[in-house]
């Protein structure tokens, strides 16, 4: 018996269905869906922009024999995407585990969310598959309520605005989308102990300007503390961390971001890095707290 906490803090790659290996499609339930949450994989060779320390995917094993090539991934996720949402909607999804003993309150299928081993918009076919996907749930639920195609995103691929352009009409032009947008650190020192990439910290904080400046997002903001308080290395996400974010956040909002919300959320899966360690969930009620008062959008703890 698998319990929601348990579901929660598994969002294992791994998925099987009628002796199949699943590829490039997951489902996985999520505790900010609020339900099942199917993940669309792109980034199968683990290729990331960033090294984010509390990233679930460890890196350095070998790689899967069962990769296909990258021009047969679109019609690979629209196939395996078929197979799941058939047996979901047959029920057959949830006879065995570890969806089984999952209430029927919380069986509804929110999203199909693109994330998976890597950036999504780094992928040269991110846009084709995105595509794909949208016509898939259009198709799939022509005469119901659909799932959200859901973008979640360091937004290092949307600093160009064609690409920008092309997400925003595939994720949010018919109204049935959502892009979460990453945003850990607003400062130099936490941005280059978080995030790990070799984007210089004020190009990124730039583009994430100019995302949230012409895009409806959600921000997303993991909270955590890395190491022992007396270990070479380690930080706690305090006010050091939480005043800039905060800052930041409010100033774009005073020039008239389109931000939806702001997601706060804590460790939840295994990270890759053992010396990751969650916060205590009062210091993110507090900060939750303190950013609900400056800001004019709904802030949510995780």
């Amino acid at each position: 018996m698998s319990t929601v906490g348990e579901l929660v803090a598994d969002h294992s790659r791994q998925f099987s269905l009628r002796g199949r290996t699943f590829v490039s499609v997951y489902p996985v339930f999520s505790r900010r869906a609020r339900g099942i949450s199917v993940g669309v994989n792109l980034n199968l060779d683990r290729g990331c922009n960033f090294d984010c320390i509390y990233c679930q995917v460890d890196r350095t094993g070998p790689l899967s024999p069962r990769i296909p090539p990258l021009k047969e991934l679109p019609a690979l996720v629209g196939e395996e995407l078929s197979l799941l949402f058939e047996a979901i909607s047959s029920g057959e999804f949830f006879s065995s585990p570890p969806f089984d003993d999952l209430p029927e309150s919380l069986r509804a299928v929110r999203d199909i969310a693109f994330s998976g081993d890597g950036e999504p918009t780094m992928s040269p076919v991110f846009m084709e598959a995105a595509t794909l996907a949208r016509d898939f749930l259009s198709r799939q639920f022509a005469h119901g309520e659909s799932p959200l195609l859901r973008l979640i995103t360091n937004g290092t691929g949307l600093f160009g605005r064609e690409l920008r352009a092309k997400t925003e009409e595939v994720f949010l032009s018919s109204g049935s989308g959502e892009i979460w947008l990453k945003l850990d650190a607003a400062s130099q020192p936490y941005f280059d102990r978080i995030e790990r990439s070799r984007i210089p910290f004020p190009r990124m904080m730039e583009g994430l300007e100019e995302i949230v400046m012409s895009l409806p997002v959600t921000l997303q903001t993991m909270v955590l503390d890395f190491g022992a308080p007396d270990m070479p290395g380690s930080f706690a996400s305090d006010r050091r961390f939480w005043e800039p974010l905060l800052k930041q956040v409010e100033s774009w909002a005073r020039q008239g971001a389109k931000i939806r919300g702001w997601h706060l959320y804590g460790v939840a899966r295994t990270p890759a890095l053992p010396e990751v360690r969650r916060v205590d969930p009062e210091r993110l009620k507090v900060y939750a707290g303190e950013a609900r008062e400056r800001l004019p959008f709904p802030v949510e703890v995780f």
